[in-house]
């Protein structure tokens, strides 16, 4: 137990060292924008450890609901939409999202 607890210290510290690292952001930015990467910056956690695992999961699933329904949506014509929406959508989430980044949260 105690040496379990400290792998998951020290990979919540590898995890989040890049954010001690990254450059502060105050070359001449305005309060507003400092504001929003502080938030952004407290996400990345939370989203390294919880929401990119999900995100991957989600891929997994989408791929096999896209295998699975794809002869069903290629009778309908719809192949390219449901490739979007099942694979596409979840990969970019997951991949070409920024970290920390959920969208407009105000």
């Amino acid at each position: 137990m105690k040496n379990t607890l400290r792998v998951a210290f020290l990979t919540a510290i590898t995890l989040a060292s890049p954010l001690a690292m990254a450059d502060s952001g105050a070359k001449g930015s305005n309060s507003d924008d400092m504001d929003k990467d502080t938030e952004q910056a407290l996400l990345a956690i939370p989203d390294i450890l919880f929401v990119r695992p999900a995100g991957l999961a989600g891929c997994a699933i989408g791929f096999t609901a896209f295998v699975v329904s794809s002869p069903f949506t290629a009778m309908a014509e719809c192949v390219d939409e449901s490739w979007d929406t099942l694979v596409v959508t979840p990969g970019k989430f997951t991949f070409d999202r920024d970290l920390g980044d959920f969208g407009d949260t105000k």
